[in-house]
């Protein structure tokens, strides 16, 4: 993604000759400085999680306590949390075929369903697996035959209606859980207090700032105005699109909830929505596959800083992540398997969408 911003940034001065060596330096410092980043990032993360476990294994539940709850589990509160977890699953893939459509790609639902769960077994197992799931999922769609406009515009448009749709959620778990409510809305107003004096004040300056996160802003920017430009949705496409992608996060925390149900955990819904965000959020930042030991650690703490006792805590994080990840993980690579052994898929005549 720092590409285009680098062009776009490099448009705006005089010609230099020595500029493309600078650059080639530059660029491999920066290449070096994120690899280095990523390495520090998921060591830092491991170190945390091993730590906790050393600091704190006089509290750690007993296996057989864990084992207890899980083995004792619902059967049907258990049936509901796997359907859950496949509903979500469906609904992202609906998205991704609904902007496929949109713009005259034929993508049957199972095929589309099929993409999303191989593309999840690449991005959360492997090292580096969000690169790798992008050029996945790329190459499956140059197989139906999609430009590579849209392949791109269908990837961020993907993303900014995920992400934003978290972001939303993430605001809602702050502010109905009320041990968070008084932060959350001292952190917005901060925020909110600075967002408006960047705006004031930002103009001002001069239109070259030494800040190394200019490039990427801008590049972001680009993406998502080439995204819009390739793809046209309809009004109908602006709520639908942000709906599919809100219904993705809303099975999952059902799947979570359900989990709960079945272990016999009572826990309010605010306190499942909380620990869920912030479960995912450090996945995300800790930079692992997965966000393993991370996810399990920070929805543990959650839950226990609840009231729920480290027993109830430990087996709902083992059998959610049990749904959520190693059986959505096996029916992906199964998945990846089924596509990468079939023929290029079957193209049909663009059908129009609405």
């Amino acid at each position: 993604m720092s590409g285009p911003g680098t062009m776009v940034a490099e448009a705006a001065d005089p010609p230099d000759p020595a500029r493309p060596a600078r650059s080639a330096v530059a660029g491999e410092t920066t290449g070096r400085r994120r690899t280095f980043g990523r390495v520090a990032g998921r060591v830092a993360a491991f170190g945390a999680v091993v730590g906790v476990v050393v600091l704190f294994r006089d509290q750690l539940p007993a296996p057989s306590e864990v084992w207890e709850l899980i083995t004792g589990a619902n059967p049907a509160w258990l049936a509901a949390a796997v359907v859950a977890e496949a509903a979500a699953m469906r609904t992202f893939a609906g998205l991704l075929r609904h902007l496929l459509v949109t713009s005259g790609i034929h993508l049957s639902m199972p095929r589309a369903v099929a993409v999303t769960y191989a593309r999840n077994a690449v991005s959360s197992s492997l090292p580096g697996g969000q690169i790798l799931s992008v050029a996945y999922t790329t190459r499956q769609f140059r197989r139906l035959g999609a430009p590579p406009a849209v392949i791109a515009a269908t990837l961020v448009l993907t993303s900014v209606f995920s992400t934003l749709t978290f972001l939303a959620l993430g605001v809602v778990a702050l502010l109905a859980e009320p041990a968070t409510r008084t932060t959350a809305m001292l952190g917005f107003a901060a925020a909110g207090s600075a967002l408006a004096l960047l705006v004031v004040f930002l103009p001002g300056r001069g239109a070259h700032r030494p800040s190394g996160h200019g490039p990427r802003i801008q590049a972001m920017a680009d993406a998502i105005r080439a995204a819009r430009a390739a793809v046209t949705l309809t009004p109908r496409d602006r709520l639908v699109l942000p709906g599919l992608a809100l219904l993705n996060w809303l099975f999952d925390i059902a799947c979570l909830a359900a989990v709960c149900a079945a272990t016999g955990v009572s826990v309010g819904s605010h306190t499942v929505l909380l620990g869920y965000v912030a479960a995912k959020a450090a996945g995300v930042l800790a930079l692992l596959p997965g966000g393993l030991g991370v996810t399990e650690v920070g929805m543990a703490a959650t839950f226990a800083g609840a009231g729920l006792s480290l027993p109830a805590a430990a087996a709902v994080v083992a059998i959610y992540r049990l749904i959520s990840y190693w059986a959505v993980l096996l029916v992906g690579w199964g998945a990846w398997l089924m596509l990468s052994v079939s023929g290029p898929a079957e193209r049909r005549e663009p059908r129009p969408s609405r």
